[in-house]
């Protein structure tokens, strides 16, 4: 069994950048809405959806020591979630912390009741329940509360697995999801401003509609377990769920039905796969900048958002592409040292605290 996966390291990489990408674009309002619905607003748009890659991977990583012929014993939630907070939270805590000061220090914000309920919404992981969450230059941080719920979620999501088996449980779970998000979607833009369109919105980012995605990481974790020689993690029942999904948005499109909203997913899927399989990728993951972008991109995907918010703010004046250049440029470089310092930081913290060796 290969205990490194190359591929893994580049589409982690090719994600993050995607995201950041997605964020620089949508933070410059001029830029974003005079290339509204061109190929290139589109393009940028969907970068965000990085964040579909990022849920197969992590389930996929998560699920391969339960998968396989001699699989690890389902774990107790009491076993289970510590673990898991461990790796989630110090990085995590130290770039909350961080933004907090960052936005007291550029927008002043000083005063306890405007900080204080955000603050909490991360440190608590409630920040997909929020609407207000995703008015801010912490957005991003909606991901992190997706990532508690499946954490919470995964011994009981293993339990079923081992129960039902892989392609029963995910694509059982797909049919019902994905209508079901679907019609929340379409309750939504009827009603606009209402419940029903704060309730679609929402609905993007939480387990619920997203637990597809974790499901199909998992049963790619049991497909590279049984060959990890094969080229993509792809069996004839995963393909048809994939490729069956983009070929009905385009039945769809032909129709002229609006885009549903899991054609988005889907295509990513597939996009994920293909890539996954180039020999190409493989050999990129193997190299030292991929590997390390791989390994930062998790305290980089927690600052990104912040950094590029604060940067607007001092190169706000400047034409809206060379605002692009600039903030990208900027933008990056300090979000990675920015990263570096989180890691260091939170892993100085986990050797100073008691309880975690």
């Amino acid at each position: 069994m290969k205990r490194d996966i190359p591929q893994l390291h580049a589409i982690r990489a090719f994600a993050m950048i995607g995201i950041f990408l997605h964020h620089l674009f949508q933070g410059i309002g001029p830029l974003r809405d005079a290339q509204a619905g061109t190929l290139i607003g589109e393009a940028f748009m969907d970068m965000a959806l990085g964040v579909v890659v990022f849920n197969v991977m992590t389930s996929f990583l998560l699920a391969m020591p339960y998968m396989g012929d001699n699989p690890a014993p389902v774990p107790t939630m009491r076993a289970f979630v510590p673990r898991r907070l461990w790796r989630l939270c110090p990085q995590y805590y130290v770039a909350a912390v961080l933004v907090v000061l960052g936005n007291a220090v550029v927008y002043r914000v000083t005063d306890l009741g405007a900080w204080l309920p955000s603050f909490l919404s991360h440190i608590f992981f409630v920040d997909s329940l929020r609407p207000q969450s995703f008015m801010s230059n912490t957005a991003a941080y909606w991901w992190l509360a997706l990532l508690m719920q499946f954490t919470l979620a995964w011994p009981l999501l293993l339990k079923m697995y081992r129960k039902y088996g892989g392609a029963r449980l995910t694509i059982g779970v797909t049919l019902v999801v994905w209508p079901l998000t679907e019609a929340l979607k379409i309750w939504g833009r009827a009603q606009p401003g209402g419940f029903g369109d704060t309730l679609a919105f929402l609905s993007t980012f939480n387990l619920p509609s997203r637990l597809p995605e974790f499901l199909i990481g998992m049963w790619m974790a049991e497909l590279w377990k049984k060959n990890p020689d094969a080229p993509v993690p792809l069996d004839r029942n995963l393909a048809a769920l994939i490729f069956g999904a983009c070929g009905l948005s385009l039945v769809l499109a032909w129709l002229g039905v609006t885009r549903p909203w899991f054609a988005n997913v889907a295509w990513t899927l597939a996009l994920y796969v293909g890539v996954f399989a180039l020999p190409a990728t493989q050999a990129l993951g193997r190299k030292a900048w991929v590997l390390w972008l791989s390994g930062a991109s998790y305290a980089i995907y927690l600052l990104h958002q912040p950094v590029l918010s604060y940067l607007d703010a001092a190169f706000g004046a400047l034409p809206p592409w060379w605002r692009f250049l600039v903030l990208g440029a900027l933008g990056w470089a300090f979000s990675v040292k920015e990263a570096a310092f989180v890691d260091k930081a939170s892993a100085w913290l986990v050797e100073k605290l008691p309880g975690k060796k």
